[in-house]
Parts: structure tokens; C-alpha cells; sequence
């Protein structure tokens, strides 16, 4: 019962929050049209029935809102990669490659392997409509920004293992192997 009015955020799978809203929804129903389903001529009863169909219509308000929210741990869940749960192939980049294509390029995302973690890194810049120039050019790595490419150099000096960036994807494609 407790799991039920619990938010589960490390879930994968739709099927228990689906499973939860369709029964909270059945049970609103059941509390909205329960005199049409049973015929109780008892006032004293039919007392204690609506406050219990009240009761569990706030119950079953608070599951569906919970239910709703689970679905979206869902579906974040589904989406991000778990390095601990699934094997990756990076390719070795020479750390100078990295920078150089930064600096090249105006939008940029490398997936790289560190420590056994997905890290994203690259460039990004804003532009006007209409307009084919972008401005405002700006390096990250994860959430951190950084304005220069000296500054985004040292940050990224810090991912290197033997040497080298071990690169997963770039723009989310896979790169070829390095000669």
C-alpha cells in the first residue's frame, strides 16, 4: 500500500503507473456514480459509503498525480544511457584533436568516456533568423560553460585517461577509429 502513494523515480517501465491511474480513475467513477450502481436506502449507510467514496476519490487523486509524474522518470529513465548498464565502445581522440575540432566548429557535442561515466561536451552558439552567422559561441561540458577556449581547454584537460579523450559519439554519431 505504501509503494502505491510512493514516487518511484528508477523506474523503466510504463506498466505499473498506467496500471495505477486506470484503477484511480475506475475507483473515481465507481465514487462518482455509485448510486446509480447500488440502490442503498439506508441513510446511515449511505453516509458512511460517500465519505468512504469520498476518501478514496482524494486517495485516488493523489495516485493518478503521482502516476503522472512516475511516467516522466519513465521516459527520462528510457532515454538517458546508464554507463553501468550497458558496455560502450569509445575511440581514443588525441586531446589537441578535440580542442581543434571546438574550435573549428560553432556547434559541437562529444560524448566522451570517463571514469566509467558518459560525459557530454562540445560548443554551442546562438543565431538570429534569417541568419546563417552564428555569435555568442560558448564551450560546455555538462552544465558548465565556459566563454573562452583557453578556459574550456584546461576544464577539459582534466578528461584525459592515457593520454587521450576516449570519444563515444560526435553530433551522436559514432566516429571512426583515429590513425
Amino acid at each position: 500500500m505504501e509503494k502505491i502513494f510512493t514516487l518511484q523515480t528508477d523506474s523503466k517501465n510504463y506498466g505499473l503507473p498506467l496500471l495505477k491511474t486506470i484503477i484511480s480513475f475506475l475507483i473515481i467513477l465507481f465514487s462518482i456514480f455509485r448510486n446509480s450502481i447500488f440502490n442503498i436506502t439506508s441513510k446511515p449507510l449511505n453516509i458512511v459509503i460517500a465519505v468512504f467514496c469520498f476518501l478514496a476519490t482524494i486517495a485516488s487523486i493523489l495516485c493518478i498525480y503521482i502516476s503522472i509524474a512516475e511516467l516522466f522518470y519513465v521516459r527520462k529513465n528510457r532515454k538517458e544511457p546508464n554507463s553501468k548498464n550497458r558496455t560502450v565502445s569509445a575511440i581514443p581522440f588525441e586531446f589537441e584533436r578535440v580542442i581543434d575540432l571546438t574550435k573549428k566548429y560553432d556547434i559541437i557535442e562529444f560524448e566522451i568516456m570517463f571514469k566509467e561515466n558518459i560525459v557530454k561536451t562540445g560548443t554551442s552558439a546562438d543565431s538570429k533568423s534569417q541568419s546563417s552567422s552564428p555569435f555568442d559561441k560558448k564551450f560546455y561540458i555538462e552544465q558548465e560553460e565556459y566563454l573562452t577556449a583557453e578556459e574550456f581547454e584546461k576544464a577539459l584537460s582534466s578528461y584525459i585517461e592515457d593520454g587521450k579523450i576516449n570519444v563515444i559519439a560526435i553530433d551522436g554519431v559514432k566516429p571512426k577509429k583515429q590513425s
